[in-house]
């Protein structure tokens, strides 16, 4: 399959893109959308989260109880995090989510990059995962991150190293890994070998330092 085109400024504004994603054996163009999240979708947000595929990593409790909890305040507007449903052709599928790191100061200190956004992502649906629809939500998503955050110089993401498709898709989507390690973070979806993937605002540009401190920690 070619490449799926890199969204532009222009298409920012609708946080809306069409690319060719491949589903099983064939190719055939997908409507892929964000859209903000609401609590009427937190039922499919903690089957997602309880999904063996999503809970390996993103290690929250997926009790309805636990998501209205942690999910609230961003569903509300209350929490600088900005959360966002993933929809398929008009499915919710996933879900993503961004902010600026310094919102957190202890995350900045983690990553080493006070001044990058951050993302995070899942795919809910388990017949979804390694079709290439990965690689295309965190391109667009990281696109229209950097334009809601015109001061950001980067977008910065920690993930499992035992979590070959997330690293890959952000690879496909022109991350580059900046840190391979133990992250000093109170995330338990930190725990572990971690890498820490960057993919700046002007390519070729390299970030204020090489991944996170050296440091190590247990969450």
């Amino acid at each position: 399959m070619a490449d799926a085109p890199r969204p532009t400024a222009a298409d920012v504004d609708a946080d809306r893109w069409r690319a060719p994603v491949a589903a099983r054996r064939d190719t055939r163009v997908m409507d892929v959308r964000f859209r903000p999240l609401r609590r009427h979708d937190f039922a499919s947000m903690a089957a997602w989260m309880a999904a063996p595929h999503v809970a390996e990593f993103w290690r929250e409790d997926p009790s309805p109880a636990a998501v209205a909890a942690a999910y609230g305040p961003v569903a509300d507007g209350d929490d600088p995090t900005e959360g966002f449903v993933v929809e398929l052709d008009g499915r919710p599928v996933g879900y993503v989510q961004r902010y600026l790191v310094a919102d957190t100061p202890a995350w900045a200190a983690t990553v080493g990059d006070a001044g990058a956004a951050g993302i995070d992502y899942l795919l809910g649906e388990p017949e979804l995962t390694g079709v290439g629809l990965g690689p295309v939500v965190v391109d667009l998503f990281t696109t229209l991150t950097l334009a809601r955050y015109p001061g950001a110089d980067s977008v910065t993401v920690a993930v499992q190293q035992a979590n070959r498709r997330s690293w890959r898709a952000l690879e496909k989507a022109g991350f580059e890994r900046v840190f391979a390690g133990t992250l000093d973070s109170g995330d338990p979806s930190d725990e572990g070998p971690s890498y820490v993937y960057v993919r700046r605002r002007t390519p070729g540009l390299r970030p204020p330092r090489d991944g996170p401190p050296d440091r190590a920690g247990s969450r």
